[in-house]
């Protein structure tokens, strides 16, 4: 019951994006008029839009029972050296922190590293390994706003003294509230012992982070792994009840874990979405299955 259940769900997936293609127009600029972090760069004029149809994820748990992204628009640039996806999609809020009860908005392509034969487009099956790009609002606010603290959700809790964290300047006077904000507070090994998330480098507790995207490797649910060197790059702006966020990264690189993609290409491509106003987290998610994928000649 559960295969048919499942050959159903892929059927109508197929049949809901059978005409959609995800064409990656060729632009001849340098890498600095590139739009790898620019959502909102004129040069994203130029290249087609695909809307694909989002479908609820109910196949596994937790499963999102009432869908709240119905589509999501897509369009792609390449210069012969990097690529770009522009992904765009109604949200009527921005949910950029996270709590016991709250999520952030997000966003994920997926690529298959076999362009010949695309393993299962639900995270990979074993022996088929997918490439995964996510971008967070939460990672977008920190590198906009600043490191969001507890403070920023909590402004009145308290904490005690963390032995080896850096004392802030200047030292409490007695009674002071004890603030320790912990992008600059815990730094050395034995600090960092005390935020175990942050000491052993876990991507979602990582204080420093430099770009609010993650690459990952998947093959099959509950395999997914952040892989140890991060090529990727992008941004997102929220404005007028929709976001639109770009994910970039180099056409080829030295990974042996990346899809390695190039000019005259055809493969395929997925997505994902979260709304975390509708509590969206982990599997409980939209996404679309694998879309036709090709990439632009360079002239002759």
């Amino acid at each position: 019951m559960r295969k048919l259940l499942f050959l159903s769900l892929l059927s109508l997936a197929s049949l809901a994006l059978a005409q959609s293609e995800v064409r990656v127009r060729y632009v001849n600029v340098p890498a600095d008029a590139f739009p790898a972090q620019d959502p909102l760069a004129a040069l994203w004029q130029r290249a087609p839009v695909t809307r694909v149809t989002l479908l609820p994820q109910t196949v596994t748990t937790p499963s999102l029972t009432a869908p709240s992204v119905p589509w999501l628009e897509v369009q792609a640039l390449h210069n012969g050296t990097q690529v770009a996806f522009l992904l765009r999609w109604p949200d009527a809020t921005r949910n950029a922190s996270i709590d016991v009860d709250r999520f952030t908005d997000a966003v994920a392509i997926e690529l298959p590293l076999d362009h010949q034969a695309p393993p299962s487009f639900m995270m990979g099956h074993p022996g088929g390994r997918v490439h995964i790009i996510h971008w967070k609002a939460i990672w977008q606010e920190d590198l906009d706003q600043g490191f969001q603290d507890v403070a920023s959700l909590h402004p009145n809790y308290w904490v005690d003294l963390y032995f080896f964290a850096d004392t802030p300047v200047p030292l409490y006077a007695e009674g002071e509230f004890p603030h320790h904000p912990a992008a600059r507070s815990f730094k050395t090994p034995e600090a960092l012992a005390q935020l175990s998330g942050a000491y052993v480098r876990n991507p979602v507790s990582i204080l420093d982070r430099r770009v609010p995207v993650e690459e990952a490797m998947a093959e099959g649910f509950g395999t997914l792994t952040s892989q140890p060197k991060q090529n990727a790059t992008g941004r997102g702006v929220w404005a007028g009840g929709q976001w639109q966020v770009v994910i970039s990264r180099p056409l080829v690189t030295d990974d042996a874990l990346d899809a390695q993609l190039g000019p005259g290409l055809r493969s395929v491509i997925a997505f994902a979405v979260w709304d975390g106003g509708q509590q969206n987290v982990g599997a409980r998610k939209h996404y679309a299955p694998w879309v036709p994928l090709v990439f632009e000649e360079l002239p002759q």
